[in-house]
């Protein structure tokens, strides 16, 4: 009577045929043919051979290797943020390996890369202004009045000697009224920059020393 193994290997494939690995089948010991007990979703082949980057599949007849690129971390290329990927299978058109540098980046189709935005210069700014935090109205009034020399009184005739109408009222009563000062207002950057003719670098300049007073 011819012997049997107790087990022999098989491999374990996932709902989708991927490998999963190697386990074993047990020999029937109702049968006396060498019939063997396989698991389920698990089939008699050789291990399929380990391949950096790719899984193996079962084709019914054979393995193939089909690419796996799931932990691995990609973006989005219209947003720049992470994606998962969860599947084997190529990687959608739609991400990249490649991070995205910053906000001020897009990708480009024609480059296969991220490029600057074409306002990145406006959007810093912006974004600099946004984040400059406040000034209370001492610290705002007395660098004004150290850095050019005007008071009060003389920034609302600059005021008043440039702009006429609501923007007019507006920019005296923030002047006059307002607390705090904040770079994000669009109303006060333009009084700084387009009528006192303050440098965009020295407005900035200005309100980093304005938080020492």
């Amino acid at each position: 009577m011819k012997n049997y193994a107790p087990t022999i290997p098989v491999c374990q494939l996932d709902e989708n045929n991927y490998f999963v690995g190697m386990t074993t089948a047990d020999l029937d010991p109702l049968e006396s043919n060498g019939h063997y007990l396989i698991p389920r979703l698990c089939i008699q082949a050789e291990q399929p051979e380990s391949k950096k980057g790719f899984i193996a599949q079962w084709t019914g007849d054979n393995w193939q290797y089909i690419e796996d690129h799931r932990g691995e971390t990609v973006y989005s290329k219209e947003t720049g943020e992470v994606v998962a990927i969860n599947e084997p299978g190529i990687l959608p058109a739609i991400v990249t390996t490649m991070p995205c540098p910053d906000i001020y980046h897009q990708w480009s189709e024609k480059a296969n890369n991220w490029v600057e935005k074409a306002d990145a210069a406006q959007l810093r700014l912006q974004n600099k202004r946004n984040t400059a935090g406040t000034l209370s109205r001492m610290q705002m009034l007395s660098q004004l009045e150290i850095s050019l020399g005007k008071n009060k009184q003389a920034l609302v005739e600059a005021a008043e000697n440039a702009m006429s109408g609501i923007e007019l009222i507006k920019i005296r009563n923030y002047i006059l009224e307002t607390q705090s000062f904040a770079l994000e207002n669009e109303l006060w950057w333009n009084f700084l920059t387009n009528i006192l003719q303050i440098q965009q670098d020295n407005v900035f300049e200005m309100w980093a020393e304005a938080r020492t007073i």
